[in-house]
């Protein structure tokens, strides 16, 4: 079975600053490409990871161009495998000066699409004219935008997104469902109603750091992968780890070979391969 992980992160708190990071000592130090490549060697499942995309990691926004430029240069001479494919910079659309920033982004040819974490801004930010008005602009340089959100904030993601018809948006994390506490009512309502944004594709990413590490991972998070499939089908949902922050690389591969290995042969591939292709502009 054939994945392209389309959300890694490298840390690298000797050069960034990670605020988010500070007292989860798992996440201390640093997340290397190398580290990423040695847990993959250790995971020994029947998923094949032909090529990653780089993500943001919410450094200060400061520090937003110099973590895509290094990650460029990575990207640009690395030759082991799987190697970084593209780049989801960090930006800033909530700002007057966005334009610029995007012009700048745009003319990096890794940099596929752009993320701001949504969930750890204030609820204004989603509603703001300005912000929907800089995400406009995204089409014309054929940059994707990936939405980090909790359940509570998805009907205002899918307000947003319908000022957007033409923008291309990516859920992070399929919404980020409470699973470890099992509530799904919120949640399943408003993947239903962002599911109807044809402008919109989940990302089944990042559910074990929501599970409850005491139990099996596959049937926590099975009932959320079922509702985002009956709801996006395969033709709209990509897959990714969330590595180094979700649960260990072996445990969700396992989990994604047990869930996959339930769909048809072309199913697998749309989720496993295809869409992120598609998507961001891999081909």
């Amino acid at each position: 079975m054939d994945l392209i992980d389309t959300h890694v992160h490298f840390l690298h708190a000797d050069l960034f600053t990670y605020a988010w990071c500070e007292g989860n000592a798992s996440l201390a130090g640093n997340h290397t490409l190398d580290d990423y490549r040695a847990a993959l060697g250790h995971a020994l499942t029947g998923a094949r990871v032909q090529s990653l995309l780089f993500m943001e990691a919410s450094v200060l926004p400061e520090e937003q161009e110099l973590e895509a430029e290094l990650f460029t240069r990575l990207a640009n001479r690395d030759r082991g495998s799987p190697a970084i494919a593209a780049i989801i910079a960090g930006a800033q659309p909530e700002l007057p000066e966005f334009a610029q920033q995007l012009e700048s982004l745009a003319l990096n040819a890794r940099v596929r699409g752009l993320r701001r974490v949504l969930s750890a801004q204030p609820d204004e930010m989603l509603e703001s004219a300005l912000f929907a008005e800089n995400l406009r602009r995204l089409p014309e340089t054929g940059l994707t935008f990936d939405l980090c959100v909790r359940p509570r904030q998805l009907a205002m993601v899918a307000a947003l997104v319908e000022q957007c018809p033409q923008t291309q948006f990516v859920l992070d994390h399929a919404g980020a469902p409470d699973v470890a506490g099992g509530e799904m009512v919120l949640w399943k309502e408003g993947i239903r109603e962002l599911a109807a944004r044809p402008n919109v594709v989940c990302k089944f990413s990042g559910l074990g750091s929501l599970s409850d590490a005491t139990k099996p991972l596959t049937p926590q998070v099975k009932p959320y992968f079922d509702h985002c499939l009956e709801c996006f089908f395969p033709e709209r949902m990509l897959w990714g780890s969330d590595w180094p922050v979700s649960a260990d690389l072996k445990t969700w591969l396992k989990t994604t070979g047990e869930l996959l290995s339930e769909l048809q042969d072309f199913e697998q591939a749309a989720i496993g391969t295809g869409n992120a292709n598609r998507i961001y502009r891999l081909n």
